[in-house]
């Protein structure tokens, strides 16, 4: 099995602070050593017997460390099934996953300062853990456990969703499709398909994917996979397997719907400060777990007005600039044009993360979107996003 592992010196011994085991990965982990002067981090594949000591607290020795692992904490560990492109952390799979999560007994508190070693320099220990376990920048919500054991489950999973106005056409893959079914109910619906031994099913809508709905691959007795559509419309959901297929009536759609949780109309968007604020707040909102999309070319009433020819590409790069110069982290966006009766609309679908994206870092603002509407997100709001109470003073943050 693979593991990887965060150690700290403490005299002659290497302490555990993070880890990972991973089970029944599709491909063995690529060895990897990043090494400081009081911190090493591995990763490698070790007998089971290895990571079972150091799961039960005995030291081990891992490429060339001993490393004394803290007791497990019982009763804390917990755990939970995580559907395919379901996102913990940075970690992403396309198939689902369990993972189970352990706390350790009490060590002392790591030091921050700058890790200078044979692996990448990085600005502190927080950073390097992110980096080497996740892949990414610190999420500033913390870990809290000391061990996360991933297993992977390719009996079957959503491999490619394809939503149009007539239908959902869904590719399953997966090691073992026997007895596997799928399912599409909604709050007035219900339908459910064999798989079959070619993997691809095909689902007839009479009136569209409804609102909450919920597409379910499994068997007789449990889930195997799963997508939940909260809203049926394009930027209501930021999934690589699922794709909106509307050529031509995608911008309808989103139109017929209205504003609302998902979907902001813009009229233009320009340097003028308060038009320019008004649109970076609801992408802040929208890239703060909630995920939506804006459409510039629309007026509050629904109307369109569209967007000069002759200003498509200068309308595109300020989008791209207010953007990256007012919003921390950039979200991750797609800027698509759609033509309507010869008017161009411009579609920015904008991808939520479970994470705070801050407007004006230099004074952060925080929002969050409430139905049609963007608003400050309350004091309590941002200290649960952080992942920690607030009861106290939050300086220069506004809210």
């Amino acid at each position: 099995m693979g593991v990887r592992l965060a150690v700290v010196r403490e005299a002659d011994e290497w302490q555990l602070r993070r880890a990972d085991v991973v089970l029944d990965a599709p491909t063995p982990l690529m060895p990897r050593l990043w090494t400081y002067p009081q911190e090493a981090f591995i990763e490698q594949q070790v007998p089971g017997t290895v990571a079972a000591s150091l799961l039960s607290g005995h030291p081990q020795e891992v490429a060339g460390y001993k490393v004394v692992a803290p007791k497990p904490a019982a009763p804390n560990a917990t755990f939970e099934r995580i559907a395919g492109q379901r996102r913990f952390g940075a970690l992403v799979t396309a198939w689902p996953r369990t993972e189970w999560r352990i706390s350790g007994e009490q060590t002392s508190v790591r030091q921050d300062g700058l890790l200078i070693g044979n692996g990448p320099s990085y600005l502190n220990y927080t950073a390097a853990c992110s980096a080497f376990f996740d892949g990414a920048a610190p999420d500033h919500q913390g870990h809290g456990n000391l061990w996360r054991v991933i297993r992977h489950d390719r009996r079957a999973w959503l491999h490619r969703i394809k939503i149009t106005p007539v239908s959902v056409v869904v590719g399953v893959q997966g090691d073992d499709l026997r007895g596997v079914r799928l399912e599409l109910s909604s709050p007035t619906s219900s339908v459910s398909r064999p798989v079959g031994s070619t993997g691809r099913v095909t689902i007839r809508l009479s009136g569209g994917l409804g609102q909450h709905a919920l597409l379910l691959l499994r068997t007789a007795e449990e889930w195997l996979d799963y997508r939940y559509f909260d809203s049926p419309i394009p930027g209501s959901v930021q999934d690589a397997s699922v794709i909106f297929e509307q050529p031509g009536a995608d911008l309808e759609l989103l139109m017929a719907g209205g504003e609302g949780q998902y979907v902001e109309f813009k009229k233009t968007v320009t340097r003028q400060q308060e038009d320019k604020r008004s649109f970076l707040k609801t992408v802040a909102a929208f890239a703060s777990w909630n995920s939506g999309t804006v459409l510039v070319g629309i007026d509050d009433d629904g109307q369109v007005v569209g967007v000069p020819a002759d200003d498509r590409d200068k309308l595109q790069l300020l989008i791209a600039s207010i953007i990256r110069d007012s919003i921390e982290p950039e979200p991750t966006y797609v800027v698509r044009w759609v033509e309507h009766d010869g008017r161009h609309v411009l579609l920015l679908e904008v991808q939520g993360r479970p994470r705070w994206h801050v407007l004006e870092p230099k004074r952060p603002e925080f929002y969050v979107r409430r139905g049609a509407s963007t608003m400050p997100a309350k004091r309590e709001q941002i200290g649960e996003g952080f992942g920690q109470n607030v009861t106290g003073n939050l300086g220069q943050v506004r809210v």
